[in-house]
């Protein structure tokens, strides 16, 4: 529906255009000899100016007010910046309930540990100050386990129980209240999505729990699990005893994946909560974070830290996905005698492509080494170092840019290693930068890796947003020339 000023702005161009062509019609007032063109175009043509400009001015103001209230309604990114100078950015992600309930990120705070626990290597805890409002006309409960992280490669988080004063938040309608909730988060993903995903208040579906025993090989959603034994050793800790539990896991999806050890837990009678796994750098053969293309495979040892003597010691596996009701435990005191070692069967990905170039990057491997020690760095117990040369060339007419972490090594396993942040002779390194149109660049990328294996594959790929567009390259090494 038109204002008032648009409708005078209407009777005034109307007034203007008439009194053109016939000023007597519309100046009614006054003797014949002011009843002139010019008269009618000095008195209406400023007037429908005047309108003109104050219908923009209003209009103005109205867009300004509309963005203003747009913002404060939208959810907006939080940034911060943690203490190891890494930025975060924690996105609201839309829901169902934006209409009922209006939930924000007042405040957070990162930390490493409090000095009596510690975050695993990697990790940082996080504290999210959170605003919750109940818009609805009803009282609202909300399972703050409901209240989600969800980091870049899509691995949920769910706040630490144990730092949960309430687990429930009870709100009448149009109340507002403060919560304070902790996660365990990855340090390395800048960008994180807050989401309120509520279960569903329907009858819960039955958990299927799968119990097996030492040698069997468990079949889950996104993994092959085998544990292939438990021994124990002291601790320096009194009372306290290492368990170290060796297994090997297997990628049974048709995608790469990436395993983490906390998803694993131990659980025993001396104890009411489940343990989790103690990473141990310096330990070799300690499972840490393991990215496996399909049919991939690693073996390590999970690290756990008991009660001494404690028996009934049971191993469970919860995966990171919100859809399945299927839980994993392995009975660590049985063992099946006739069991069959867990092999891997590696599918590369269909866009996985053994060329030369790809989005007008030519990559050419120079040479392939095997050794146990660089100028600056010797190699772990039974570890190798893969160093790989490689000139890379810019085949477009515009600049591009690159670094040492585009590419990664795949063993004879499937398992994808990142370049080593190591020193070889802190001159040959292939780093980072940027290559002019037709200029090329050469230099070393470091990897260590277990020295069993002497088959190694180079994956470069140019593109974060087309991650499965991939230069597969075969490396000679000099065990296999």
């Amino acid at each position: 529906m038109p204002d008032i000023k648009s409708i005078l702005l209407l009777c005034s161009f109307l007034c203007f255009i008439t009194g053109i062509f016939s000023p007597e019609v519309i100046i009614r007032w006054g003797i014949p000899s002011v009843k002139t063109r010019k008269r009618v175009l000095w008195t209406f043509g400023v007037m429908t100016l005047l309108l003109v400009g104050v219908r923009q001015l209003t209009e103005l103001t109205s867009v300004e007010d509309k963005e203003i209230k747009h913002q404060e309604d939208s959810t907006a990114f939080v940034v911060s910046d943690s203490e190891e100078g890494h930025q975060k950015v924690y996105k609201m992600a839309p829901s169902a309930y934006t209409d009922q309930l209006d939930i924000k990120i007042v405040n957070q705070q990162t930390t490493s540990g409090d000095g009596v626990e510690e975050a695993p290597e990697g990790y940082e805890f996080v504290q999210l100050d959170v605003n919750i409002t109940n818009k609805m006309a009803e009282p609202y409960t909300i399972n703050l386990k409901d209240l989600q992280l969800q980091t870049e490669t899509l691995e949920t988080l769910k706040p630490i129980e144990e730092h949960m004063s309430i687990q429930s938040l009870h709100l009448l309608a149009d109340e507002s209240k403060d919560v304070s909730l902790i996660y365990l988060q990855p340090i390395k993903h800048e960008q994180l999505t807050f989401s309120y995903l509520p279960t569903t208040q329907e009858e819960p579906e039955e958990e299927e729990v799968t119990v097996s025993q030492i040698g069997d090989i468990i079949k889950a959603k996104q993994a092959m699990i085998q544990v292939h034994g438990v021994t124990r050793e002291a601790s320096t800790k009194d009372g306290y005893e290492m368990l170290f539990v060796s297994l090997s896991i297997k990628n049974s999806t048709t995608m790469t994946v990436n395993y983490y050890p906390f998803h694993f837990t131990l659980s025993c009678e001396a104890s009411t909560n489940r343990m989790k796994p103690i990473l141990d750098m310096n330990e070799v053969k300690t499972l840490g974070i393991s990215e496996l293309v399909s049919g991939g495979m690693v073996s390590g040892t999970l690290v756990f830290e008991i009660p001494k003597d404690a028996r009934e010691l049971t191993l469970h596996y919860d995966e990171p996905t919100l859809f399945s009701t299927q839980s994993i435990e392995v009975d660590l005191t049985s063992t099946n005698s006739e069991s069959t070692p867990l092999q891997s069967e590696v599918h590369l990905n269909d866009q996985w492509q053994s060329v030369d170039s790809l989005a007008k990057r030519q990559l050419s491997v120079t040479k392939v080494e095997l050794a146990k020690e660089t100028k600056y760095a010797e190699a772990k117990a039974h570890q190798q170092f893969v160093m790989v040369g490689v000139e890379l060339t810019n085949q477009s007419s515009e600049k591009q840019e690159y670094s040492a972490f585009d590419f990664k090594l795949m063993n004879e396993q499937g398992r994808l290693i990142l370049p080593n942040l190591l020193l070889i002779d802190n001159q040959s390194e292939l780093t980072s930068g940027t290559l002019e149109a037709g200029e090329c660049v050469e230099g070393y990328l470091l990897f260590e890796d277990t020295d069993l294996y002497t088959n190694f594959q180079l994956i470069y790929s140019p593109s974060h947003w087309k991650s499965n567009e991939c230069i597969v390259r075969t490396l000679e090494t000099p065990l296999n020339e």
